[in-house]
């Protein structure tokens, strides 16, 4: 697995890695990145599909439109109702080659991103947060 527990922890927490005093989102989705490369295909679909479920379904609209019209997305449609569907177009983000040294999810998530609002940056470090956690109880 990836990193180190002391890095889960303060993901867990919410604290913040280059020391301004918040977990960015860019931190956020760097992690969550590294995550979803490095985790098995069953842990990587149990979490985000929990995740995704417990989203409202205007927040899921907003995000599967956001994947699919980010230039830096792969993602070409998605059904924003299916959980599963959310979960895979988000992992296919993550896992797309970096453009101007940025993965595709950190870019859908950076200043002027198409998922640039500060609900859904919150959701992003609510994510690593989620992670952080699940990868502090193996």
């Amino acid at each position: 697995m990836f990193g180190s527990n002391d890095l889960h922890q303060r993901m867990a927490d919410a604290r913040d890695l280059d020391g301004d005093g918040q977990v960015s989102p860019q931190e956020a989705a760097a992690y969550v990145q590294q995550y979803l490369q490095n985790a098995s295909p069953q842990e990587r679909e149990q979490l985000m599909h929990g995740y995704f479920s417990q989203m409202s379904p205007d927040q899921r609209e907003q995000v599967g439109s956001a994947m699919v019209n980010s230039p830096y997305s792969p993602v070409n449609q998605v059904n924003h109702n299916d959980p599963a569907s959310l979960a895979d177009a988000y992992t296919r983000s993550a896992q797309a080659p970096a453009q101007d040294g940025r993965s595709p999810l950190e870019a859908v998530f950076s200043q002027g991103g198409a998922l640039s609002s500060p609900l859904v940056k919150a959701g992003l470090v609510g994510l690593a947060g989620m992670i952080g956690s699940q990868l502090l109880r193996r």
